[in-house]
This record gives C-alpha cells, structure tokens and sequence, in this order.
C-alpha cells in the first residue's frame, strides 16, 4: 500500500479533527467519564511492562493495599510500535500492530474495580512499525536514503507529521473508551542516540523548532483527549529539570507545561552525567539528585510533578533515599521504574520504610488447605469431565465431544486441565522434575501438564477420546487409563449422585 493509498484514513482524520472536538465538548455536558473525578491528592505507583501476565496484575494489586501504592502504569504501545489491545484503528489493523501477549482491556478493568489509578503508557516517535511500512513518515538516513534506525536498531516516525500525531491521538481516544484514568506519553521527543548527524527529517512542519514541535504536539492532543475527561501526563528526560533550552531532543519545560496535567521528569540518578553538580559519579548521590530536581523543575512551573524512582541496579537503601529525597519538595507523588517489572526490592525498601515486612501474595490455596475439601464434581454438557478426591489425593478427568448443536468447553486436553486446582498443578509439576517459578502463570502450568497427559498416555492430542484419564497426584503424578477399582466404583457413585 502506498502513501497515497494510506492518506484516505489520516486526511479524513485531519478533516474531522474540529467536528470530533466540538462533538466531545458537547458530549462531555451529558456523559461523565470515570476520571472526570479529580486525580488523586497522591499518585504512588509502579510500572508494568508489556509482557505483564494475570499473576503480575495480581501481585501489583496485592502490594498496592500493603505499600500504600494507588497506581499502575500499563506499558500499552512500544518503542517497536506494538500495541497491546485489540485496536480497531485502520492503520494500526494494517501494519500488524496489535500483539496481545496479555489482555489490557482485562487488566485495566480489575485495576479499576480495585480503585487503582491507571496510566497507560504509549510510546510516540519511536515505531519501528509504522516507519517500516510507511518510509513516508518515518526518519530518513541522508547516507542510505533509507530510514535511520537508532542504538536499538529502531525506526522513528517524524515528529513534524501530522498523519503521525493523528495516529497516536486515535488509539489514545481508544484507550480513554477502554477505561484508563490516565494517558502517559513517552518518546515525545526527537531522537537522542545513534549517529544522529545522518538524520533527515522528510519536512520540517511551519519551520517549527523541535520544542516547538513537540508543543504544537501536546496542544492538539489535549484538545482532543482533554474534553473526554482524562488526565494526560508526559515523560521528561530528567535532564529537562535543569536545562532551559533545548539539549536536541525537543523537551523544554515551558513548551511542554501547557499542554498537559502531570510531567513524570525521569530522574534516574544513575543516568545523570559525570561531572554534574560537580559529582563524578551522580548515581551515589540519590537523595540530593531527587531532592535539588525536584525544587529545580517546581521553579519553573506550577503543574502537578510525579517523578520517575529508579527500581534497576538499586538496592534497598538507595530507594529509600529517593523517596525520602522527596518528600518536603511539595511532589505530587512518584511512580517506581524497573523495565522487567520486578519489584521485590522495591517491595522490600517499602516495608522498611513503614518498620514492617510484606507477607508473601497467595495466589490460590495450598494442598494443605485443599486436603479437608469435599469431592469436586464438574459437569459439561453430557458427561462428567472432573472429579477430584481431595482427601485421597486423585483426580480423573475426561474430555467431552461436542454434539447436537451443544459446543462443549471441554472437547481439548488443556480445556480440561484448566479445572484442576492450581495447587494440584504444582504438585504435578514438582514430581514430574519440571522447573517452574512461583510467579509462573496457570496457563503455562496447564499446557505443561497437558503435554504431560498426552506423553504419559502416548496419544496425539487430536485424537485422545472422551474416555476416565486417572492421576494419582498424592503418590506418582502420572496419567493413566487404568482405576483402582475401589477408586472406580466411588467415581462412579459420584457422578451418578452429581446427575441426579
């Protein structure tokens, strides 16, 4: 598809921008969105990166009430220009953006109904997709004639086009209709590593300067974004607090301001340079770089601060100096960062703050609790595909055919695995000797154990019948067709009590 082929979605975008803009200002009289309500006194929370799973969803929500934590922030749109949600944007369905490793639109809504604050992070100019697909709007190599690519190997998008401002504000709207309290952008910026003398930029919109650009930038999509109730929130190099002119990535505090509720100034210690404020190593200084930055920026505007906390390479101590390097500079909040989302360190520097330590998060009970429990019986549409003995120790399970019209649930392996009890799960695993973490989620347990089935009973998963697969789980967690007789003849007065 050419550009000229792709310019139909963005032109009538373009053409529209005033109408939807109108159309939200009267919309806004008569529907009130969620985060209409005022954005918290404080925002303290952690980020979340896109291969977040269920359990980590899960883990945020458990230290959140323990912590005293009130915020998550999604990582919704990468540097890559993959998204994380199920987008019905032309544009993005094109280029094969959307890459769902885990269910935003679910976690945003157990986030919500837990009354946690939720930010979805979206990346901008830097999008690889989009730039490899349309060359038109991305970033061009003077050497190759070709799109530049950073350290990372990346593609950025030209901050001057609009076709790219376009794009972004649409799955924000996307996002806003999904739920999110907030919108965080990041990579609101031009390039600032790779050989960056051999960039071009394909037009240079009004003969803006770069800050310029990114402020024009901010302004349209808080016209657009502001009417339906959300706070829009932008990612700042810490170095931002300090320099009051442009340092060659567009972000100049009185340009961006304006145009937005929160600045998040990533005031990694770690990333200061050697020699500011005269320090050789800055990075050992966590207290001041976080206190002196904070007074610095709050100098220059009134708008609400959260500052980025550095989670990476830190230890309990020096965590705890950032915290504490806050507090009497009047921050609005804070927001820890760690790129893999690990935050038992974190956790750990918390509790020491509060005098206290963190119970570990249970996710689901244990076989001990489990082991006074009743007999499970569950029931598909025909037959009986689950019975478990807690009290002895065994389950057997059974796939169910789909027929007469009735589709059945329970017509795979993993389908049915799916119905024992995580604790169960893990017992198989442990005996089978096949490694898993505590923070492994239950649908790699599941396909594990699936394939376990299929090995022990030597079948293709095609073609395995609806026929009693017993599991002795107490003594050798193998998969078998052959049951105890006593164990047999209790099964089956089970399910016939089950049926009545």
């Amino acid at each position: 598809m050419s550009i000229a082929e792709i310019k139909s979605p963005w032109v009538k975008q373009q053409r529209l921008r005033w109408l939807v803009i109108a159309l939200n200002l009267i919309m806004v009289f008569f529907l009130i969105h969620p985060s209409m309500a005022d954005i918290p006194e404080t925002v303290n929370g952690v980020y979340l990166p896109p291969q977040s799973c269920e359990r980590t969803i899960s883990k945020a929500i458990y230290y959140a009430e323990l912590a005293h934590l009130n915020a998550v922030v999604l990582h919704v749109k990468d540097p890559r220009g993959w998204i994380y949600w199920q987008s019905k944007h032309p544009i993005a369905r094109e280029i094969g953006a959307t890459h769902c490793r885990y269910s935003v639109e679910g976690a945003v809504k157990r986030l919500n109904a837990e009354g946690i604050w939720t930010i979805a992070k979206i990346d901008i100019f830097e999008d690889s997709l989009l730039a490899k697909k349309y060359p038109e709007v991305g970033v061009l190599d003077t050497h190759t004639g070709g799109l530049w690519a950073d350290k990372k190997g990346l593609h950025w998008v030209n901050p001057y086009d609009r076709r790219v401002w376009d794009y972004n504000i649409a799955l924000c709207k996307e996002l806003v209709a999904m739920g999110f309290d907030e919108i965080q952008f990041d990579y609101t910026r031009f390039p600032s590593d790779g050989n960056l003398t051999r960039i071009r930029y394909p037009f240079v919109l009004n003969s803006l300067t770069r800050a310029r650009c990114i402020g024009e930038f901010l302004k349209a999509a808080y016209a657009e974004l502001n009417p339906l109730g959300v706070i829009i929130s932008i990612d700042v190099f810490g170095l931002t607090a300090w320099k009051t002119e442009d340092f060659g990535v567009g972000q100049v505090l009185e340009d961006i301001a304006p145009h937005v509720d929160v600045i998040c100034p990533m005031l990694y210690p770690s990333h200061f340079p050697a020699g500011f404020l005269g320090w050789k190593k800055p990075g050992q200084y966590p207290h001041r770089i976080m206190e002196l930055s904070m007074k610095q920026i709050k100098k220059r505007t009134s708008k609400k601060i959260r500052p980025w906390i550095q989670a990476f390479w830190y230890t309990t101590k020096e965590i705890i100096a950032q915290i504490d390097g806050l507090l009497g500079t009047g921050t609005f909040g804070w927001t820890v960062w760690n790129p893999s989302g690990h935050y038992a360190v974190t956790y750990r520097a918390l509790a020491e703050r509060m005098n206290t330590t963190f119970p570990e998060p249970k996710f689901y009970p244990s076989l001990v609790e489990l082991q006074n429990n009743n007999d499970r019986v569950i029931r598909g549409n025909s037959r009986t595909i689950h019975f478990t003995n807690y009290r002895e120790g065994y389950t057997i399970l059974s796939l169910e055919e789909s027929k007469d019209g009735h589709k059945s649930a329970y017509s795979t392996p993993v389908a049915v695995i799916d119905t024992l009890d995580e604790a169960i799960m893990d017992r198989i695993l442990l005996r089978r000797n096949i490694a898993f973490r505590r923070m492994t989620n239950k649908a790699t347990k599941k396909a594990l154990i699936a394939d376990l089935l299929c090995k022990d009973l030597n079948i293709d998963p095609r073609r395995i019948r609806p026929v009693p697969v017993y599991i002795d789980w107490h003594k050798d967690c193998r998969f078998t067709l052959s049951l105890p007789q006593e164990r047999h003849d209790h099964y089956g007065t089970m399910i016939a009590l089950a049926s009545k």
